[in-house]
């Protein structure tokens, strides 16, 4: 004991309790956590240039070390306060909100000092962090550039949004008109659209985004729309024959393309092709054109020509003739190269199209001839007496102003650009009758079917008559009327030959004949006088006083002709009966288009005093007693004509705000019942025998 209080003792205690006071703080300092946790705050969404908060962001708060969980959320606030919910993973604590913030909204996350560690440790320091939030999505570019002109035909779509999109509904509400098929790609926020075909020349384009477009946050697209106009086309096409998706076509129909300028022969070999296959030639033609000639001081006027020359509309039309008829109740899907060029070299676009022939007729008998264009032009078509089975007749690229069937239901003859052409009722046997350096109209048949009456004018325009045309011979032609032929331009008469004024045109058959046919009445085309004529030639024609609008009809009961005219310039209209000795007699009011049936009955139309035309009937033509069929003002109805029995009356409509248009083909009883709608269009029907 005496040692251990000796200083010697002492002296050597002092070191190994330094050492040991030294190996306590180096322990205390390497094994006991004095360092406050420290943190740092995110947002979990942003746009893609990270500068704002998606509406559905959750805020997370990173810590260095794992902290009290209530201390931490204790410090955690938002303003403007927010409900929401809070969870960890790890050492990091996720607020989320419990509904998507407002748009366009300024938050702030405020942590407070005190989260302690597990130790104990308090963080003394506070931190911030201010965020806003997305406005509503936008596109930010577009190409090619709203309202851009002259963009290629080729040309891929590229919209730009400022953030990510909901791929499917932006899809779902996009559309492009004219519709164009498209496949699409994304890459993040930019949508690419690329069309399956180029595009159409001279083409504005709409490209629309509907609001059920969202972002990935569900937050909507204001609705969006960006046009584009392609280039323009050196040659472009105006029209298409047989038109696209029309059913009944005639086998022997041309197979055209209209284009608005003159086409290099040497472009078209082979640029049109059938399928299923069809040989055949392709030619650049010019069309007939009867709207100019040097009219001669003595040539009619009127109808006046229009102010185009044929010279202008030379070699502008593509047609592929079939070297056979076509197969009956086949559709054919058409396709133009575009190797078509202009004379000048510049390019057309490539086409494609389809159209389903009909059969052809064997006999018209008790069937409706009508006027139609849904083909392309306006060409002669048939049905049944129930609308079924419509079917194209005649094959013209131009417009047939006038027609005429035989008796017999066998033989059609008509008029197209100034030609008169017979053919048999199913096209076969087609034979042109006019001749080079003239302009034939209104082809008529005589009542045994052996010749044809037709308004002729010669190169110049000079009015040449009436002429009786043999269909055996051809020979001894003999002129009937000196003068009154239509005027030049029927090529100019649009849609299915309409003109907006009761009866008909000037280059449709205004004649009727006697059972016999020595006498005919026929309506000049020149200036609408009714004259009467000796097809004997033993006296000379005798023109009435009166001015018609319509063909005149042979009444077989009363042995006479009856006629819609006035005889005071339009003031008062009528309809007429004519004696074969040129006695007239005024029957009871008409404003054209009469039909008389086997038993002598009478349909034709009058004038409403809103200046529509409505059906009437009168049991005898003479004894002019009127019933009115239909009084719709909304519709004007034209070219009355009896079935065979009798028993039913078809008739045309057009509507009385638009007199150009048809409004299709309708029959009636003569009792004014059973009214049916046969077709939703043609024009100046008339029912065969």
């Amino acid at each position: 004991m005496g040692w251990l209080k000796s200083g010697r003792f002492l002296r050597r205690l002092a070191p190994i309790a330094g050492l040991a006071l030294v190996v306590a703080v180096i322990y205390n300092a390497t094994t006991v956590d004095r360092v406050p946790p420290s943190f740092q705050i995110k947002l979990s969404e942003t746009a893609p240039d990270g500068r704002l908060a998606l509406t559905l962001t959750s805020i997370d708060v990173v810590f260095s070390k794992e902290v009290r969980h209530d201390t931490a959320e204790s410090a955690f606030s938002i303003t403007p306060f927010v409900a929401g919910s809070k969870h960890w993973q790890g050492n990091i604590l996720i607020f989320t909100p419990s509904e998507k913030l407002p748009l366009s909204a300024t938050f702030k996350i405020h942590i407070a000092a005190g989260v302690q560690d597990l130790v104990g440790n308090s963080q003394g320091d506070t931190g911030d962090m201010t965020f806003t939030t997305v406005g509503a999505p936008i596109v930010k570019s577009v190409s090619p550039d709203n309202q851009a002109e002259s963009v290629a035909v080729n040309t891929t779509i590229r919209i730009t949004f400022e953030r990510l999109m909901d791929t499917q509904k932006v899809l779902a509400s996009l559309s492009i008109e004219p519709d164009v098929p498209y496949t699409s790609t994304w890459n993040g926020p930019v949508l690419t659209i690329t069309p399956n075909h180029p595009l159409s020349f001279s083409t504005t384009y709409s490209v629309k985004i509907g609001d059920q477009a969202v972002d990935t946050d569900g937050t909507r697209l204001a609705p969006y729309m960006t046009t584009f106009k392609t280039i323009e086309m050196g040659l472009r096409v105006s029209a298409l024959i047989p038109a696209p998706n029309v059913a009944g076509v005639s086998v022997r129909t041309p197979i055209a393309v209209f284009f608005d300028g003159p086409i290099d022969p040497s472009s078209v070999s082979g640029a049109i092709h059938l399928t299923p296959p069809v040989s055949g030639t392709t030619n650049v033609v010019t069309l007939p054109d009867d709207r100019e000639a040097s009219v001669s001081p003595s040539a009619s006027t009127s109808p006046s020509p229009t102010a185009s020359s044929a010279a202008s509309n030379a070699n502008r039309v593509l047609v592929f003739t079939p070297d056979q008829p076509l197969a009956a109740h086949t559709t054919y899907a058409v396709a133009m190269s575009p190797s078509v060029r202009r004379t000048d070299g510049q390019a057309t676009s490539e086409q494609s199209w389809t159209f389903t022939t009909g059969e052809p007729p064997v006999n018209a008998l008790n069937q409706i001839v009508f006027l139609s264009d849904r083909g392309g032009v306006a060409n002669v078509w048939l049905m049944n007496p129930d609308g079924s089975n419509q079917r194209q007749v005649t094959a013209e690229l131009v417009p047939v102003s006038g027609f005429d069937v035989s008796g017999d239901g066998n033989t059609i003859a008509y008029g197209a650009g100034g030609v008169v052409k017979r053919m048999g009722i199913g096209g076969d046997n087609l034979q042109t009758l006019t001749a080079n350096g003239s302009f034939e109209y209104a082809p008529a048949f005589i009542p045994d079917g052996t010749a044809l009456v037709v308004g002729r004018r010669d190169s110049r325009g000079a009015d040449q008559g009436y002429w009786r045309i043999p269909l055996v011979s051809g020979a001894d032609q003999k002129q009937v009327v000196p003068s009154g032929a239509p005027g030049l331009g029927s090529v100019a008469l649009g849609g299915e030959g309409l003109t907006g004024t009761a009866g008909e045109p000037a280059w449709a058959p205004r004649a009727a004949f006697s059972a016999d046919g020595t006498s005919m009445l026929v309506v000049l085309g020149s200036d609408n006088t009714v004259e009467l004529v000796d097809m004997t030639g033993a006296r000379q024609p005798v023109k009435l006083s009166l001015a018609g609008n319509s063909r005149p009809v042979w009444d077989l009961i009363d042995n006479a002709f009856y006629v819609a005219a006035t005889p005071d310039q339009g003031l008062i209209w009528s309809y007429w009966r004519v004696s074969v000795s040129g006695a007239t007699i005024r029957i009871g009011p008409a404003a054209g288009d009469l039909t008389t049936s086997l038993d002598g009955r009478m349909a034709f139309t009058v004038l409403a005093a809103d200046g529509s035309t409505h059906l009437a009937f009168t049991a005898s033509a003479a004894n002019g007693n009127v019933g009115l069929l239909t009084n719709d003002p909304t519709w004007s109805e034209f070219s009355p004509s009896f079935s065979p029995d009798g028993s039913t009356i078809v008739f045309g409509r057009f509507g009385a705000a638009s007199p150009t248009a048809s409004a299709g083909i309708w029959i009636i009883r003569p009792d004014g019942t059973e009214l049916t709608n046969l077709a939703i269009d043609g024009a100046y029907p008339r029912w065969l025998p």
